[in-house]
């Protein structure tokens, strides 16, 4: 495989990942108030600092994963390159998911297409690693490594987002809690995934 090639993919796809975080905190306005208003004022943006906190979290974990795929693989195809676009174009869209729910927050219509885009791309990321696997594009010392994240056990992260879907239009709070949920319960999921192919 051609490194420069390798490289110039890593390289556009970590500069999407670092504008799509840098665009999150573009929906922060400084408040536009006296200074006797001001602590008031920014009380009133404790939803938009959680909706931040939280989107910046999952993004910060889609890079992660995504960098752990990538530093596992030889070589790649013109599939790879295309599956790693279209995650990219929903990576991009997250702070626009983000705004949304920021904007109506109680709006269940907004949560569940929040939660698809999540959906969406965490699909999307698992079907690149199957694919990376099924084409031998893995180092061979790192396949144990890589094979738990392709896993139909890790299937259970876009099902929870997919599932988040309807739970928005009963309780919008409870889809997000499910999301939080999806970056708190990881850790202990790959231990499981470990275990079971150990």
């Amino acid at each position: 495989m051609d490194r420069t090639d390798f490289g110039r993919i890593v390289a556009f796809t970590d500069g999407v990942m670092a504008v799509a975080i840098t665009l999150l905190v573009l929906n922060l306005e400084v408040p536009d108030v006296r200074a006797d208003d001001l602590d008031d004022a920014l009380r009133e943006l404790d939803g938009s600092f959680l909706a931040y906190v939280l989107t910046f979290a999952l993004v910060g974990r889609f890079w992660v994963i995504h960098h752990n795929l990538f530093e596992t693989l030889e070589r790649f195809d013109g599939q790879l390159m295309v599956l790693n676009l279209v995650f990219l174009m929903l990576i991009a869209l997250m702070p626009f998911g983000m705004d949304l729910v920021d904007t109506y927050p109680d709006t269940s219509i907004a949560i569940a297409t929040f939660a698809a885009i999540l959906s969406l791309t965490s699909l999307t990321h698992w079907t690149m690693t199957t694919h990376a696997l099924r084409s031998d594009f893995v180092d061979t010392q790192r396949v144990r490594d890589t094979r738990r994240f392709g896993s139909i056990v890790t299937l259970g992260v876009p099902a929870v987002f997919l599932a988040s879907v309807p739970v928005a239009f009963v309780s919008p709070v409870a889809a997000e809690l499910m999301w939080a949920a999806t970056i708190v319960a990881r850790g202990p999921l790959r231990r499981l995934v470990t275990r079971l192919s150990g």
